[in-house]
C-alpha cells in the first residue's frame, strides 16, 4: 500500500512541475545569426545595448514580427537576449515594439503604448500583462546564433 501511494505521488509532482506557460505570440520557426564584430552588430557587446532585426542575412523574415537582441545591464557580458519584436498586446506581425536607443533596454510598443523592460525579462509596464516571448540566444566564438 505504501509503495502504491509513493507511485502515486510521485506521478501527481511530475504531472504538476509542467511549464503551461502559452505566449499570445504563435509559434514560427526562424534561424538568425550575426558577427559580433561587424559593426552593425558590435554594440550588442556592450551591455544594456538592444536592436531590433526583421530579417536574417538572406531577407528572411525572423520572428513573428521581428527579434530584439542585446545584453542586459546585469549582464556577464557574455550572456546575450533575444525577444520577440510583436506586441503581445497586439499580437500581431503589423505590431512590432520599437527599441529605444538610450542604453537604457527599454522597448515600447507604438499601438497600445506598453513600455517593456529588456533588462529585465521583457517585464511590461503599461496596458500590457504579458512579458515579450523568448528566444534562444547562444554566442559561438564571435557568432550569435538565435532560434526557436
Amino acid at each position: 500500500m505504501r509503495r502504491l501511494i509513493f507511485i502515486f505521488l510521485m506521478t501527481v509532482i511530475a504531472v504538476s512541475c509542467g511549464d503551461d506557460y502559452k505566449s499570445s505570440i504563435p509559434d514560427v520557426r526562424f534561424d538568425f545569426s550575426c558577427s559580433l564584430v561587424q559593426a552593425e552588430y558590435s554594440k550588442l557587446t556592450t551591455p544594456g545595448q538592444f536592436i531590433k532585426k526583421t530579417k536574417n542575412v538572406h531577407g528572411i523574415p525572423v520572428g513573428y514580427a521581428g527579434i530584439i537582441i542585446g545584453q542586459s545591464v546585469y549582464s556577464d557580458g557574455y550572456t546575450y537576449l533575444a525577444f520577440e519584436a510583436a506586441c503581445p498586446v497586439e499580437a500581431s506581425r503589423t505590431v512590432s515594439i520599437n527599441v529605444q536607443n538610450d542604453g537604457l533596454g527599454k522597448a515600447i510598443c507604438p499601438s497600445c503604448g506598453t513600455t517593456y523592460d529588456l533588462n529585465n525579462g521583457g517585464a511590461p509596464t503599461g496596458a500590457g500583462k504579458e512579458y515579450l516571448k523568448r528566444y534562444t540566444a547562444v554566442v559561438s566564438g564571435t557568432t550569435l546564433q538565435v532560434r526557436n
